[in-house]
């Protein structure tokens, strides 16, 4: 006896905190990503990817946004994900329609993020066309819903060109008003959760975030990232873990040591290394003076692995210091593994004390420690969310 889905309970039962509103167009970021792959393989530079901003024309201005040289903004109702990847291949359509899908799990695809899409909108509407297996353009267009699951449209006028453009439409309140607001920060966000498909070889294609203006997600990496990249791998309990360390250059959004946990090439969580790590607090600087920020994007198999579905955690002990040792790996295994634990070694090497001289017709004056600083941007620990 075959077993009934129902598509209404599965979005109802799919975890989305209101913290992560963006992350339903994220993943459609991340799957554009992945067709642009699919059909130009390491040729990044032919691939183009753009994401729409959609605001409502008639809504009063959104004031929770604005302030001193910023101005107020529509709300938004929907974003478009349009790509030259290689399409909604008849392949990738039959997946689009299983739930729970196997389709791309080799690159730690789960098949939830459609779920997502219906957590935050209330409609997607899709139009692709692809080469068929004579070498054909064809297409299609459908449109996807809780109330109406997948209905296609065969009487759609199709793209031209292979590709596809996904519309998440029905920004649904409570993510509306949790979401970010601005270009500028959505662009942002989009560069963080995507960024190593920015750090391969092969880089990422041309993607750009549109409003009333644009923003080269390309051009942040130039704007943002100081150094060159450090790449280590440790070893914990026999599981592999990579690590990338950046210096990214100080603004007000970067001013605190951050370390990132990835699954997937996607961030999921991010983590303040501020007074965990001694020498290492607030903005440093090189030895030319040049303020920066020091961030570590922490990559493995076993993170891709022990996810959750929804992609906003781990299901990993976080083993508190008091807890007896276990065979499994633990958060706490790996901070310390990577130099960032309670009893780790410190990763920097401290600046010498310094010490006052004192006078000879006064008493000594207590020491006073200054604060040890990394030399430049050497660091032990080193593979890689947003204003409103």
């Amino acid at each position: 006896m075959a077993l009934t889905t129902s598509l209404a309970g599965r979005v109802r039962n799919t975890s989305l905190p209101k913290s992560h509103a963006l992350l339903p167009l994220l993943e459609a970021v991340v799957n554009a990503i992945q067709a642009i792959d699919a059909r130009f393989g390491d040729d990044t530079e032919s691939g183009r990817l753009r994401i729409r901003i959609r605001r409502s024309p008639q809504e009063a201005l959104d004031f929770s946004h604005a302030g001193p040289g910023r101005a107020a903004l529509k709300p938004i109702v929907g974003f478009t994900v349009e790509d030259n990847g290689v399409g909604f291949t008849l392949e990738n359509m039959t997946s689009f329609e299983t739930l729970d899908s196997d389709h791309k799990a080799d690159m730690g695809c789960r098949g939830v993020g459609r779920l997502l899409w219906l957590k935050a909108f209330d409609r997607v509407t899709v139009r692709s066309a692809y080469e068929d297996e004579a070498g054909r353009i064809d297409g299609r267009q459908f449109r996807f819903s809780v109330h109406g699951e997948v209905e296609l449209d065969p009487e759609a006028e199709l793209p031209a060109e292979v590709g596809a453009a996904v519309s998440l439409d029905g920004f649904k309140k409570p993510y509306q008003q949790s979401g970010l607001k601005s270009v500028e920060a959505i662009a942002r966000e989009i560069f963080e959760h995507c960024v190593w498909h920015f750090l391969r070889p092969s880089g990422a294609p041309h993607i750009m975030v549109s409003d009333d203006g644009a923003v080269s997600l390309n051009s942040l990496m130039n704007d943002f990232v100081y150094s060159d990249l450090q790449r280590t791998s440790i070893d914990v309990k026999g599981e592999r873990f990579d690590m990338v360390s950046l210096r990214l250059k100080s603004s007000p959004r970067n001013h605190a040591p951050r370390l990132y946990w990835c699954a997937a090439n996607r961030v999921v969580l991010e983590e303040n290394l501020t007074s965990k790590v001694p020498g290492l607090y607030g903005r440093l600087k090189d030895s030319e003076s040049s303020p920066f920020t020091y961030v570590c994007y922490l990559s493995s198999d076993f993170l891709d692995s022990h996810v959750r579905a929804d992609r906003t955690a781990f299901d990993i002990s976080e083993q508190a210091p008091d807890t007896p040792l276990i065979e499994d790996v633990s958060m706490d295994d790996i901070r310390e593994s990577a130099g960032l634990g309670p009893v780790s070694e410190p990763p920097f090497s401290p600046a010498p004390t310094r010490h006052r001289r004192s006078r000879t017709t006064s008493p000594p004056r207590p020491e006073r420690r200054v604060r040890p600083r990394p030399p430049g941007a050497t660091c032990a620990i080193a593979r890689p969310r947003s204003t409103r």
